[in-house]
């Protein structure tokens, strides 16, 4: 059941772990559901989660300050943030569900790619200019990026609370290695090892697209990161998704009623959505929480029919550069 009022919408959450479970090994997660997942509460039977409006969060910190974008994301895993692109196309630079990340073979809708042409340098500003002002990095952007929808290859949403990648440096090699291959994962590890290299971050650029009206269909839920306790995080891997075969690293949730949801009601195309999917520091101690656990989630539909979701995810690898 899903109620709402005007700061928050009251529902269940998929994929939720009980509090009080435990494994000493990384949980496999069977896609297919040919195996059960345990821990996980049962469907409806989760505790109800407060999604609160990420509007209203973000507008009671901002100070007007240059910089309160960056420390907004830093500080909660996410942001949203006022950007239209050049890109009309979206569907010119989208890679299909079964093509491996990278794989520039696939035929494009468009003999020009707009995503390649226009939002590259859209995205690299943004890093730069508004997420990680100051820093030394180096972007790492695919020339395509991912599509969801009706009539898209992947015509799916993601409906259970996950993170994408793992924790440590070793998890995110084994995940280049699962949806690539061998010379990517090493190509990625050689480069991460480099002195000059203290860090690296995957950052999420996810937007709707391609649609007339706000989003009010399967809007994302994301995790304040700076209310997860590093207790709460459970290694888990998903079996059956990728092409290689290999199981994934991600990251499930143990629920804990401390934790806090946000969402940001009647997104429009002209905004995008920042998550920090995966961080990981040379000197980390294993303690802080980065990673922006995330799911769709069933928003009360008004009176009549809504535009179905049209959206696009847009995964940046960022090296963290010593000073």
């Amino acid at each position: 059941m899903v109620t709402q009022n005007l700061t928050a919408v009251s529902t269940q959450l998929n994929g939720l772990f009980k509090p009080e479970f435990t494994s000493d090994q990384k949980v496999v997660i069977d896609v297919k559901g040919q195996q059960p997942t345990p821990g996980v509460y049962p469907f409806g039977e989760a505790p109800g989660v407060d999604i609160l409006d990420g509007r209203v969060l973000q507008a009671s910190e901002d100070d007007g300050q240059a910089d309160f974008h960056s420390r907004f994301f830093k500080k909660h895993g996410f942001v949203l943030l006022q950007h239209a692109s050049k890109v009309q196309n979206w569907d010119s630079g989208a890679f299909g569900a079964t093509d491996a990340v990278g794989d520039h073979s696939v035929k494009m809708e468009s003999a020009v790619n707009e995503v390649e042409l226009h939002y590259l340098p859209e995205i690299d500003d943004i890093i730069r200019n508004t997420l990680l002002p100051g820093e030394r990095i180096e972007v790492d952007q695919p020339n395509m990026l991912l599509r969801r929808g009706d009539n898209t290859p992947n015509p799916f949403f993601g409906l259970v609370v996950h993170n994408d990648y793992g924790r440590t440096a070793d998890d995110y090699e084994e995940n280049a290695m699962a949806f690539g291959n061998e010379d990517h994962a090493h190509g990625w590890r050689s480069r991460f090892d480099l002195d000059q290299i203290r860090g690296y971050m995957t950052i999420n650029f996810w937007r709707t697209v391609h649609m007339s009206q706000p989003l009010r269909h399967l809007p994302l839920a994301v995790l304040d990161a700076s209310t997860v306790h590093p207790d709460d995080l459970v290694s888990s891997g998903l079996k059956g998704f990728t092409m290689s075969g290999q199981v994934t690293n991600q990251l499930s949730l143990r629920y804990n009623e401390d934790q806090r949801w946000y969402y940001y009601p009647r997104m429009t195309t002209n905004e995008v959505l920042v998550l920090n999917l995966f961080e990981y520091h040379k000197d980390d101690d294993g303690r802080a929480v980065y990673n922006t656990y995330h799911s769709a989630f069933e928003e009360p539909f008004p009176d009549g029919d809504v535009e179905h979701r049209q959206s696009c995810e847009h995964r940046v690898g960022v090296f963290l550069l010593n000073d």
